[in-house]
Order: structure tokens, then sequence, then C-alpha cells
């Protein structure tokens, strides 16, 4: 039986009408120990990370990240992580999408690092 939520619709993948919650680095630190396991197994390299606070979501943290295998121009690849009704985390992971990538600016590795 599965036991992934296959009912859970979420966020967009970019951050179009949310405002920037940057001061918001517990959130960012539950998500990347979250999804920091899953791109150390996978061999996907993080590059930059963005919290922003949505009016149906709340919360939610997107990073961009890169596959060694799978380099595409103008390709980006996402991972996103915001929180349920009943506080658990979800995540949704895109790969290869037509999408702007997050500001670099914005950079906070799984590990809390910046460039």
């Amino acid at each position: 039986m599965n036991d992934q939520r296959q009912d859970i619709t979420g966020p967009p993948l970019e951050p179009t009408g949310e405002i920037a919650a940057d001061e918001q680095s517990d959130f960012r630190a539950r998500c990347q120990a979250f999804v920091g396991p899953f791109l150390l197994k996978n061999n996907w390299e993080f590059q930059r990370g963005l919290v922003s606070r949505s009016p149906e979501w709340g919360l939610v943290w997107r990073g961009d990240y890169t596959i060694a295998d799978l380099a595409a121009p103008n390709l980006v690849n996402r991972i996103m992580c915001w929180e349920s009704a009943d506080g658990q985390l979800l995540t949704e992971i895109a790969v290869g999408q037509r999408i702007e990538p997050l500001p670099a600016e914005s950079f906070t590795g799984p590990g809390g690092h910046g460039t």
C-alpha cells in the first residue's frame, strides 16, 4: 500500500505574489534538515533557497539544485517544503522546469552555508 499523500496540492513552483520571509530561519532549518538527506543520497547539489509567505500556503521554502548527470541549460530543478494543517512538513520535487531560478543572494544550503 502506498502511504504517500496523493490528495495534497502543493504551492506553485514560483513564489509569485508571495512576500520574502528570510527571517524565518527556524522554518528554513527544519526544511533543510528534512530534505538534506534526500539530496545527499541522490548526489544532488543544492544551489540556493528562499523562504516566502503565501496567503494560501503559509511559509514555503523553495530550493534550487543541480543533478550531476542531468544538466539541461535553461531548466531549473526545484524542491519545495511547506507545512500541512497538522504541522507535518511536506515536500514536492520538480525536475527540468521552465521557471526562473531563485535569486542568488538568497543562497543558504542544507548545511546553513552560503556562497
